[in-house]
């Protein structure tokens, strides 16, 4: 998923009606890797789709309960797609979905999967 984005990210692409410029590429990082993979088990163990769980928790929240010290961060959900493929695609075809992916202050990310409910973190730790 890493090289998906990041080819996504090198070229530039248009989210809904907007053409954005090629950015930088992201890295992977374990602990938007973690908060990912913990949050979509979560959605799947408690039967919720939502940015906001049941208990109040937001991106932000998870990503600190995690020790990922964040500048900025982004978020994409998405529920029902069987493979790496098209939940990029499913993304690409959300203008807000795609411009977290392509947001150039974002410079890692972190990807998790749970039966098929999915989470990315994006994120630019503080002092990065």
């Amino acid at each position: 998923m890493l090289k998906l984005v990041n080819g996504l990210r090198t070229k530039g692409c248009k989210c809904g009606t907007d053409q954005m410029p090629p950015v930088g590429p992201v890295t992977w990082n374990g602990l938007l890797e973690k908060a990912a993979y913990d949050f979509s088990v979560e959605m799947k163990t408690k039967n919720f789709f939502s940015h906001t769980s049941p208990d109040g928790s937001t991106p932000g929240s998870r990503l600190d309960a995690v020790g990922y010290n964040w500048n900025t961060y982004g978020e994409n959900i998405a529920q029902g797609y069987m493979d790496e493929q098209s939940v990029i695609l499913g993304w690409l075809n959300s203008p807000g979905h795609c411009k977290n992916m392509m947001n150039g202050n974002f410079r890692e990310m972190g990807i998790g999967k749970a039966g098929n409910y999915w989470t990315m973190e994006l994120g630019r730790r503080s002092g990065n």
